[in-house]
């Protein structure tokens, strides 16, 4: 039997910083009637039912707790009534809303339904017997989106035959434009019997039955029936009956012109008989003028006019405040310079007076007037009575001169590297407006090439100086294109005029530097003996006959020098430049195989822009020492008998050691296997020292191989 629901609305928010788990939070605010309703009607948790729009299936459910519960605050709190108390209560829920469940485009509502309205609704048929649809629309979470976010209400009750006005907008934390419109209410499913009813996915939902005389034009019937603003969500009613009266609206989210979702939020507004709180009157004219302006007319200011109004204003409510403020429709409202007019005590009907300016910088695109409001407001109750002055301001034409670029220069430049070129840029505004010069490479960084050009700010002329030191980067591009731009900096927009310049960069003319080396041939073999290590050494010289700075580099081909053995300094010089290479090879080079060849490159520079060299290269040629045949076979019987004939034992012209063998000793053993003799002499002789006649053994060592054979020794 409750009858407690105001109205309410649902909140869907994309948290920025998710944890995991945790994409978003849902509010539920709901409404209720602190007088009528029973507190036993209270939910201490709701559950949400999320369905996808396409086919109305349903995807999931938020249980949401209840987190706060007051009354709603009054702009004034003196303005609340003691037999009028509505009371905010909020639900809410952090859940995780996965791109895999909540991708479609079609997008997604959620949903809660309850029952029942308050039994003293005048609008409606049977209101304490039906129920309300807490209904939003979202997109695909893949669009990062929050719904729009009502503002909270700040009365529940306006007085008849009295003009009300209360701000019912919502704003966008994603900046999506919002529109309003009335709506009849949704009563749902819920029902007495049923008051809080599983949600189901339904393309609509019934609506509320309007008692006789009532309709979507006249919900709070008057002499101004209830209407909102649709682009600002501001309501207006002027209320003729008594009663208390439901309404609803819903607010629609654009993104660039398609609607992405809706929130519909209900509540209700009672008409009491109270005091006449008149509202405050405002009238505006130029300053010092006799005649006011009509609301809403087009007024134009010639060059040299002042922008500076009156502002006539008086309330007949002695004791209330009052406030003005301005707010600019098409333009930066900070472009209005007025001094702050906040909770002006009114103590008699005089008129008060007080004044302000427009800014010299309003621009307005499309050369359409400049639109402001200017709206005072008091703290009567249930809420501000407010009265807004529409002020639309076309400005004539004012002419903005493009300022323009000079230089010193005759013609255009040419420089040869290693000379400076400067000259003089000049900027001039005839409207003695504030100018800036700055240049600028086409397709460069001014320094990169040497340019320097400081850039400069002054009123009404300006100058600066170039100077160009050309690099070897500026000779290589042969010619350049300068850009100096000259803005005005009138109101914070650029009025620009370009000057180019082309520059022609030469080069000096340069003649190769030569390399050459102290060889007689540019190829050089080396045989490579173990037991006689080889160097190879030669000077190599570079020079310029323009006596620039040089350099002499050497450069292995494949091959690293150091690993080589070579060694090289480069050096660098003025004119003439001088190097030792020298090398020491040896076995590990050959790697096994009986040659290599090593090609070096010498090479010698300089340092002119269009840098020019002369290489010369240098064979060398490296083999193992190779025996042209093995002679080996020793004559094997001698007679030591001092008779001058084959008084001795050798084994004759034994091969010179290279990478692959070399001697290691001479041995003779006697037919017991006994060492008898032994050398590493290679040139070793025998005598067969005091051992008796007979057959002898010997055993010739190479690093790689033995050799064997049988001596006779003939006494």
């Amino acid at each position: 039997m409750a009858s407690h629901i105001v109205g309410g609305e649902i909140e869907l928010v994309k948290i920025k910083n998710p944890s995991p788990g945790i994409t978003h939070e849902v509010t539920l605010n709901l409404y209720f009637d602190a007088i009528n309703g029973r507190p036993a009607a209270e939910d201490i948790t709701i559950t949400l039912t999320f369905i996808r729009k396409r086919d109305l299936a349903k995807v999931g459910e938020a249980v949401c707790q209840r987190v706060y519960r007051d009354l709603i605050q009054y702009i004034d709190p003196a303005c609340s009534k003691g037999d009028l108390q509505t009371l905010l209560i909020k639900y809410s829920a952090n859940l995780n809303l996965p791109e895999a469940a909540f991708s479609d485009p079609g997008g997604y509502a959620i949903v809660w339904e309850r029952c029942c309205r308050n039994i003293i609704i005048t609008n409606i048929r049977n209101p304490s017997s039906v129920g309300m649809v807490f209904y939003t629309e979202f997109p695909p979470v893949t669009t990062a989106n929050s719904s729009p976010k009502f503002k909270e209400v700040v009365a529940d009750y306006l007085c008849i035959n009295q003009n009300f006005e209360m701000d019912f907008s919502a704003s966008d934390p994603d900046g999506d434009s919002l529109t309003y419109e009335l709506i009849t209410p949704w009563i749902g499913y819920a029902t007495m019997g049923n008051p809080s009813p599983i949600s189901v996915g339904r393309s609509s939902y019934p609506e509320a039955s309007w008692v006789d005389g009532i309709s979507l034009a006249n919900v709070i019937p008057g002499e101004e029936p209830l209407r909102i603003d649709r682009i600002t969500g501001v309501l207006y009613v002027k209320p003729s009956k008594l009663g208390l009266y439901v309404f609803s609206v819903m607010v629609k989210e654009y993104r660039k012109g398609v609607m992405i979702g809706r929130v519909k939020r209900d509540f209700q507004l009672k008409v009491v008989d109270c005091k006449i709180n008149y509202p405050p009157q405002i009238m505006v004219r130029s300053q010092g003028a006799s005649t006011f302006f009509k609301e809403g007319e087009i007024v134009t200011l010639k060059k040299g006019d002042k922008r500076c109004f009156d502002i006539m204003y008086f309330d007949q409510d002695v004791s209330q405040k009052v406030t003005i403020t301005a707010r600019g429709v098409n333009f930066d409202t900070k472009k209005i310079n007025m001094p702050a007019i906040t909770n002006v005590v009114i103590q008699n009907t005089d008129t008060l007076k007080n004044s302000f300016c427009l800014d010299e910088c309003i621009i307005i695109k499309n050369n359409l007037a400049a639109e402001f409001i200017i709206s005072i407001n008091d703290n009567g109750c249930p809420v501000p009575q407010i009265r807004s002055y529409r002020m639309k301001i076309n400005f004539e034409d004012i002419d903005n001169n493009r300022p323009v670029i000079t230089t010193s220069l005759t013609d255009s430049p040419t420089i040869m590297y290693g000379d400076t070129l400067e000259f003089t840029v000049f900027g001039d505004d005839k409207d003695l407006d504030t100018l800036s010069l700055a240049g600028t490479g086409r397709s460069f960084g001014l320094g990169s090439l040497g340019f320097t050009f400081p850039s400069q700010t002054g009123i009404g002329s300006v100058k600066s100086i170039l100077k160009f030191i050309p690099n070897c980067e500026a000779v290589r591009r042969k010619q350049v294109t300068l850009d100096f731009v000259a803005k005005d900096l009138r109101c914070g927009v650029s009025n620009q005029t370009t000057y180019a310049v082309p520059i022609t960069i030469q080069s000096i003319p340069n003649n190769a530097p030569t390399v050459s080396t102290s060889l007689s041939d540019s190829e050089i073999e080396v045989i490579l003996s173990p037991t006689s290590p080889t160097e190879v050494k030669f000077n190599v010289d570079g020079s310029d006959i323009d006596k620039e700075k040089i350099e002499l580099l050497a450069i292995a081909d494949g091959f690293d020098l150091k690993n080589a053995s070579m060694t090289f300094e480069n050096k660098d010089g003025i004119g003439a430049v001088s190097s030792i290479f020298s090398w020491k090879p040896n076995c590990t080079l050959l790697a096994g195989k009986d040659s290599k060849e090593f090609i070096v490159k010498f090479r010698t520079q300089d340092n002119a822009c269009d840098q020019k060299q002369d290489t010369i290269s240098v064979k060398l040629l490296l083999k193992n020492n190779l025996p042209a045949e093995n002679p080996l076979e020793p004559f094997n019987t001698f007679t030591p008998n001092e008779d001058g004939v084959n008084d001795y034992f050798n084994m004759g012209a034994i091969p010179e050691d290279n990478c692959n063998r070399q001697f290691v000793k001479f041995e003779v053993f006697n037919r017991y296997g006994k060492s008898i003799f032994q050398t590493a002499d290679r040139d070793f002789k025998w005598t067969g020292d005091k051992e008796p006649s007979g057959d002898y053994f010997y055993a010739l060592y190479f690093t790689d191989e033995m050799y064997k054979g049988v001596i006779h020794l003939i006494r």
